[in-house]
Formats: structure tokens, C-alpha cells, sequence
């Protein structure tokens, strides 16, 4: 019982860490949370949809095109909404993304309607996995390889690439960061690319699990910044990490305790973290100079 807990958290986490990663790589580079990058994963998750319902593509090509239009329109957003705002105070990008979350969640309604539908995933009556007992459920292993697959590859992104150095010198000095040649707005833009095509991810492998709506995403945000927080916005290792941890405590609260604390700890967490250790567990005091 207790091992399909963890497992089940482990899968939830990952789902969790995926959200947490896109906004700490938009976070760390820009200094801007953005809080529309939940309502951005959904529309990816609706593009997809429409590609399997409408277009009747096969899913996995369907998959692949809408990450593209997850990354695009990362780029597109960066590009149309937070380059203008360049040189004001970060609060006002921070309320673009708050007027962006509304306007995006209008849009996917006015196109797609409020109701909901049924998103379809090629592992759902997939025989599960046994290892040393326990049944594992194929989608928590594609959830779990998946977030492993990411935060291994963002990792080496960042730290391996001339693209992936280059945002980083910026999120910690911009101006020896520019004597280097490397262009922030071409970085701020990277960065808004990948929140978009890893949030994208995220909502296309949590649809299949809960009813696809305009609001798919809204606690799997508030989770990812719980995550987010514990394991430290500063490192994708503590965020992923914060977030896993996060999973199974939630998944073995609900079950111990009851469903509804299972929610609350959720904020119990960020109370916690934000009074004993603002940085989190894995984090750093960052000073940004610009």
C-alpha cells in the first residue's frame, strides 16, 4: 500500500517539477514569475486535443507539434508582451502574466467552450509494471521518465551549451554578461521558449488523468510553486527534488489523514519554507546585478 503512495507522489511530483521547471528557467533568467504559465500549458493541451479530435492525427505526432506550439508561443509571448516592458519595474511584466493568465483562459473559452472532454492517452489500459510486488500504473512510469528526461536534459542544456552558459551568466550578472557577448533579450526569449514547450508537456501528460478544461492547470500551478519553494527557485535539482517531495507527502497525507489536508499541505509547505528557510532546502541567497 505504502509503496504504491510513493510511486503515485514520485509520478505526481513529476508532473508537478515539469510546471516548476518552465517557470524557474523564466524566473531565474528574467526575474519575472510568470503566473499565466499555467493557462499556457493548457492551451498547448487544447492545440493538441484539436490536432487529435479534429485533424485525427496519430498522438504522437499530434505530441510533437504541440510542443512546438508550446515553444512558440513562449517566444511569441516574450517577444509581444514582456520585451515592451523592458527597463520598468519588474511588478509590471509580473501583472502582464496575470492579465495574460485571464485572457488566455478566455480565449480557450470562447474557442473550446467551459465544458469538458475527455483527453486520450496510448498508455491508459496499458497493463502495468510489477517490480518486487508492487503494480505500477504504465502512465505514473511515463510521468516519472518523462520529468527525469527533462531535468536531466535542462541540466545539461544549461551547463554543457554556449546557449545554455550564456543565460546563465545573464541571470547572475547581466552587464559581464553583455561584455560577453551574450544578447539578453535573445536569453529572456530561450527562456520563455522553453517554459513554454516544458509547461506544454506538463499538461498534455496530466489531461489524460483528470477532465481537460480552461482550468486543467490551475492547482498544478499552485503546486509547482509549493515545490518550487521548498526545493529552492534558484536550482532545477531542489525544485525537482522540492516537488517530488511535495507528491508523496500530499499522496500520503490524503491517504493516512484525509484528502482535503492532503490539498492544504500543499500551503502548509510554503508557509513553512518561506518562514524557516525563504531560499529553500536546495537554494541559494541570489544576488542579481544588472
Amino acid at each position: 500500500m505504502i509503496a504504491n503512495l510513493i510511486v503515485g507522489g514520485l509520478a505526481a511530483g513529476c508532473l508537478y517539477a515539469m510546471v516548476a521547471i518552465a517557470i524557474v528557467i523564466v524566473l531565474n533568467i528574467t526575474d519575472i514569475a510568470n503566473f499565466a504559465q499555467g493557462e499556457m500549458a493548457m492551451l498547448t493541451t487544447f492545440f493538441a486535443y484539436w490536432l487529435l479530435d479534429d485533424l485525427g492525427l496519430p498522438w504522437w505526432q499530434a505530441v510533437a507539434i504541440a510542443a512546438v506550439f508550446g515553444l512558440v508561443q513562449g517566444v511569441i509571448v516574450q517577444q509581444v508582451i514582456i520585451r515592451p516592458l523592458i527597463g520598468s519595474p519588474v511588478l509590471s511584466a509580473i501583472i502582464a502574466t496575470l492579465g495574460l493568465n485571464v485572457v488566455l483562459n478566455s480565449v480557450a473559452g470562447l474557442i473550446w467552450g467551459h465544458q469538458t472532454y475527455t483527453f486520450p492517452s496510448p498508455f491508459a489500459f496499458s497493463a502495468p509494471f510489477h517490480v518486487g510486488g508492487v503494480a505500477v500504473p504504465v502512465t505514473s512510469v511515463v510521468n516519472i521518465a518523462v520529468g527525469l528526461a527533462i531535468i536531466l536534459g535542462m541540466t545539461l542544456f544549461l551547463r554543457a551549451t554556449w546557449t545554455g552558459m550564456g543565460m546563465r551568466a545573464a541571470s547572475q550578472n547581466q552587464t559581464v554578461a553583455r561584455l560577453m557577448g551574450v544578447s539578453i533579450t535573445k536569453s529572456s526569449a530561450i527562456a520563455w521558449g522553453l517554459g513554454g514547450l516544458v509547461g506544454g508537456i506538463a499538461g498534455i501528460l496530466v489531461a489524460p488523468a483528470v477532465f481537460l478544461d480552461t482550468n486543467l492547470m490551475g492547482a498544478l500551478l499552485i503546486k509547482a510553486f509549493a515545490g518550487g519553494v521548498l526545493g529552492g527557485l534558484n536550482s532545477l535539482i531542489g525544485v525537482f527534488l522540492g516537488c517530488l517531495a511535495l507528491g508523496v507527502a500530499e499522496n500520503l497525507t490524503s491517504a493516512y489523514l484525509s484528502p482535503s489536508f492532503g490539498e492544504a499541505i500543499t500551503f502548509l509547505v510554503i508557509i513553512a519554507v518561506l518562514i524557516v528557510r525563504p531560499e529553500g532546502v536546495f537554494g541559494h541567497v541570489k544576488v542579481r546585478k544588472a
